[in-house]
């Protein structure tokens, strides 16, 4: 769906026509500000500082920077090796791996991620992909007609209406500017914020726990409440001294410790880090079991929770992804002759015995060629082998293929 030509159009010599306004002076003030807010806000809670978290992010974008890009026409044959597509990343300073794994930490962190397209001035066809900073790509939204303008001056320090920014997110409250996760997930993410320090301080202090001392004599030591204090604390901290934080440590009859702190078994530190986990996990859109919660696994095998994985929470980033790119990388003559395809099948972990069986009957029932078979399993071509063949229990139809209709 072409979400941008309401505020987009080009004509056949692809000339940018923008029927919007450009931003005026006061605009660009108020897109920086309104980015710079967005950061602030987005940022709260240090998301990234959460192991969980920052599995869950990594886990998304690094397995979909590995999926391999195909480019096709309509009838599903590969474009030819000197096709611009193919080209893309040739002089971008990132590999597409980086590239693409950059833009959709962006997309989760910050709500928006960006690729800038360089085309040739004269055809117009995409060069090379830049990736674009989120923090350092600035976007005007106008609520008045639903425009968008973008622009980051370490490529072009100009407004440009999108044809030239890929622009990708998945949560939006407007339809057209994204929403990072992060800020939705703001409560989850202190609350297990708090829990970390809290743990953290139970076990830097090496499992101690914390009190106070107490007396019922009206006065034990002579001095005044200062030094008073002062005697018990170095008093206090004498006896931990020779325990060396260990065994029993004992007080005079006349001090009572009253213990303020709970143990880790007592404050379930453990059972509440392992719910962050899930809750982390439930916002991310992961099972707990590949954030390493190995208690929750629902699955029986790998393949399993791969697919699902892909299903649930890989999809909507590939399918959104994949769209822009048809969108902003094929030439408007092209469109609908030629694809660019994301191959979901190189992320799905199939045991040997399962893929034999699918790529057998695949080919034993004509959908696949044995050279198209071999290729899944990475190996080379054979003679023969891009035929399609349909096992007969009769072997006088195994030529059913070349009888004269």
């Amino acid at each position: 769906m072409n979400l941008l030509s309401v505020f987009s159009k080009r004509s056949k010599d692809e000339k940018i026509v923008n029927p919007c306004p450009i931003p005026s002076d006061n605009d660009k003030d108020n897109a920086t500000s309104m980015s710079l807010s967005n950061l602030l806000r987005q940022s709260k809670g240090n998301a990234m500082n959460l192991s969980p978290f920052f599995a869950g992010v990594n886990l998304i974008a690094n397995t979909i920077a590995t999926i391999t890009l195909e480019f096709k026409d309509n009838e599903g044959n590969a474009l030819p090796d000197n096709h611009y597509l193919w080209k893309l990343f040739n002089y971008s300073e990132l590999t597409k791996f980086n590239t693409f794994r950059n833009l959709i930490k962006d997309v989760i962190l910050r709500g928006n991620g960006f690729i800038y397209i360089e085309r040739d001035p004269e055809k117009m066809q995409p060069i090379t992909l830049h990736y674009s900073p989120a923090s350092q790509t600035t976007m005007y939204y106008n609520p008045v007609n639903n425009s968008v303008f973008y622009m980051n001056p370490i490529f072009n320090n100009k407004w440009d209406n999108g044809d030239n920014y890929i622009h990708l997110y998945i949560n939006s409250d407007n339809g057209f500017t994204g929403l990072a996760i992060n800020e939705y997930a703001y409560k989850t993410i202190e609350l297990s914020n708090a829990t970390e320090k809290s743990t953290n301080d139970y076990y830097a202090s090496g499992g101690q726990l914390y009190g106070i001392i107490t007396t019922n004599n009206s006065n034990p030591i002579v001095g005044t409440r200062e030094q008073q204090l002062k005697t018990l604390r170095a008093s206090w901290d004498e006896a931990r001294s020779q325990s060396k934080g260990t065994g029993t440590i004992f007080i005079p009859a006349d001090l009572k410790f009253q213990q303020l702190s709970s143990s880790a078994k007592d404050s379930a530190l453990v059972e509440t880090r392992l719910y962050n986990v899930q809750e982390i996990g439930r916002w991310l859109g992961v099972s707990p079991f590949l954030l390493g919660d190995l208690s929750h696994n629902a699955y029986g095998s790998l393949s399993e929770s791969q697919m699902a994985f892909l299903l649930y929470t890989l999809n909507p980033y590939i399918i959104a992804l994949e769209e822009e790119l048809n969108r902003k990388l094929i030439m408007p003559s092209k469109r609908g002759k030629e694809f660019i395809d994301l191959n979901q099948n190189s992320i799905l972990a199939i045991d040997k015995e399962k893929q034999a069986n699918y790529l057998g009957n695949l080919v034993k029932n004509g959908l696949m060629t044995p050279n198209e078979a071999r290729a899944e399993l990475g190996l080379s071509k054979v003679d023969d082998g891009n035929k399609l063949f349909v096992s007969f229990t009769d072997i006088a139809q195994n030529t059913i293929a070349e009888v004269d209709e």
